[in-house]
């Protein structure tokens, strides 16, 4: 008998613990569910970058927002940096530096002295269409502000691995968009469960996108959908057209190739991000799911980055 009503305990609290998580877990989900507060206008921070002889990381915050490990130059892109400003003040940059790829398996020894990575910042005043730039121009009126121009001084010699840090202030007037990002996720770097975890995701991403199920994919995306929109609150079709983006995605017929023989978990975000990158040769750098489909022939690289937000034990995609 004592042993049935100690069964019956047990279960119980068992019970009470699943209900506890999933409500953690509903809670979370209702956070990023939250209606955007749209503003009239607002400033976009862009990132210009270009490079040479070279392959690298640019990461803001301690999150990556730009990696490239592939052959040849590709310099002079615009990448969107709102989404990785959580709040005003001090944001910093850090620049990994790695010796360039050579050939499609071969990269070469070390950087050279010709190696280098220049950045440009800027804050723009939106929504700004063509015809009121000009108008702007015409009136004398600012809309364009350079935030930060760096390069990355000479190296004196040769290197197998450089890194540099820098910043630039963002003033509280300048950010009205409210994110949480991974500012209050769980600290993943010594979870002893954490690769097993990111393992699992991966397979339920590939597989899903193999079904080519609209509803799962975008319940999988639905966070980094949310915060990117949210980060622009002066555009109300943002959120709908990366949705529909996202949808049309999901349902493309595709080959996974060059799987990946060798994955290794890096973490970011102060240790509260964490995803996975191949360390074969062929495709270094870059997440172990590359897929290709019939409408673009050049392969995509699955690359997304993974959180426990707070209050929940379950990996999601932040971004």
């Amino acid at each position: 008998m004592n042993k049935l009503i100690k069964l019956i305990v047990i279960g119980i609290y068992i019970s009470l613990e699943c209900c506890a998580q999933n409500k953690k877990d509903i809670a979370a989900e209702n956070r990023i569910l939250e209606k955007i507060e749209y503003q009239k206008e607002g400033m976009l921070f862009k990132l210009k970058y270009e490079h040479l002889d070279c392959s690298y990381e640019i990461l803001l915050n301690d999150m990556p927002i730009i990696t490239y490990f592939g052959l040849g130059e590709r310099s002079g892109l615009t990448v969107d940096i709102n989404q990785y400003i959580l709040k005003p003040g001090k944001q910093e940059i850090t620049i990994k530096m790695f010796p360039a790829k050579k050939e499609e398996n071969l990269f070469v020894s070390s950087l050279s002295k010709n190696s280098f990575i220049k950045i440009d910042i800027t804050k723009n005043k939106e929504p700004m269409t063509m015809l009121d730039q000009l108008n702007a121009k015409g009136k004398g009126n600012e809309y364009k502000w350079e935030t930060l121009v760096y390069k990355t001084p000479q190296l004196e010699k040769p290197m197998s691995y450089s890194e540099y840090k820098t910043s630039f202030e963002v003033d509280a007037k300048d950010i009205n968009w409210k994110i949480v990002g991974w500012s209050k996720s769980k600290k993943l770097i010594n979870d002893p469960n954490i690769r097993r975890e990111v393992d699992e995701f991966y397979d339920n991403y590939k597989k899903v996108l193999e079904e080519g199920n609209q509803n799962k994919f975008l319940s999988l995306v639905r966070n980094t959908i949310y915060e990117e929109a949210a980060s622009k609150p002066w555009n109300k079709e943002i959120e709908n057209q990366l949705t529909k983006n996202m949808s049309d995605y999901a349902v493309e017929k595709r080959n996974f190739i060059y799987p990946c023989k060798k994955a290794e978990l890096k973490f970011f975000g102060n240790g509260r991000v964490v995803t996975l990158v191949c360390a074969d040769t062929l495709t270094f750098g870059y997440s172990p799911l590359i897929s290709k489909t019939a409408k673009n022939m050049m392969p995509k690289s699955h690359t997304f980055y993974l959180h426990k937000p707070e209050g929940s034990d379950k990996l999601e995609i932040i971004r």
